[in-house]
């Protein structure tokens, strides 16, 4: 059962017609992390409206910059497959690139949780505060794993091969599937930031 599954992971398509195998199973964990924020906005709805401690504020203005950098990384790992499937080398600098950029945006995130400490709402003090970090907290948790995923992408196409070996690489289907999902899910944490910002900023500006 398993040596069939394995196959079958590897087939470009399922019934030479469908959706890989591997693209649909990023999809539903997609699904699957959509509901759980989609839970989490909508019990911050809630709590907002049943109790008198929550507290309106300002986020801080380093979420947008954050929000900037997500977007560029969006820019840059779509960038950097559009010359691998050219054949060019310069997607490896693009996925380098992208990988710096999710670092600054991961540091963004831990200062903006700093300057929310600094007006007054630590973890675990008023509620509205809480929210902020646990919806941050938890597209953190989700982007570190696609930023472990795009290292390790980036560290096994770092290696110079020659222009032969370079061109059967490119020509690796599963290698190709691979980087497709994994732009499909910096894609989806990219879109998912949007979202979640665009909602904070709402919520507590209102």
């Amino acid at each position: 059962m398993a040596v069939s599954l394995n196959k079958n992971m590897n087939q470009p398509m399922e019934n030479g017609s469908g959706i890989h195998p591997k693209k649909f199973m990023m999809l539903i964990s997609m699904v699957s992390m959509s509901m759980l924020f989609v839970a989490l906005t909508s019990a911050l709805l809630v709590k907002k409206g049943d109790t008198i401690k929550w507290v309106n504020f300002h986020l801080p203005s380093t979420f947008l910059i954050s929000t900037i950098v997500v977007i560029l990384s969006s820019v840059t790992i779509q960038w950097a497959y559009s010359f691998y499937v050219k054949g060019q080398d310069q997607y490896k600098l693009l996925l380098f690139v992208t990988l710096v950029l999710s670092i600054i945006f991961t540091s963004l995130q831990y200062y903006s949780w700093i300057q929310l400490k600094e007006l007054g709402f630590a973890l675990s003090g008023n509620v509205s505060g809480d929210f902020v970090y646990m919806i941050t907290g938890f597209h953190l948790a989700h982007l570190f794993g696609g930023m472990v995923a795009l290292f390790i992408t980036w560290l096994k196409h770092l290696k110079k091969l020659s222009p032969i070996d370079e061109l059967k690489r490119i020509a690796d289907i599963n290698k190709k599937i691979n980087l497709e999902v994994l732009i499909i899910f910096w894609h989806f944490l990219g879109a998912l930031w949007i979202y979640l910002y665009a909602f904070l900023y709402i919520v507590y500006n209102t």
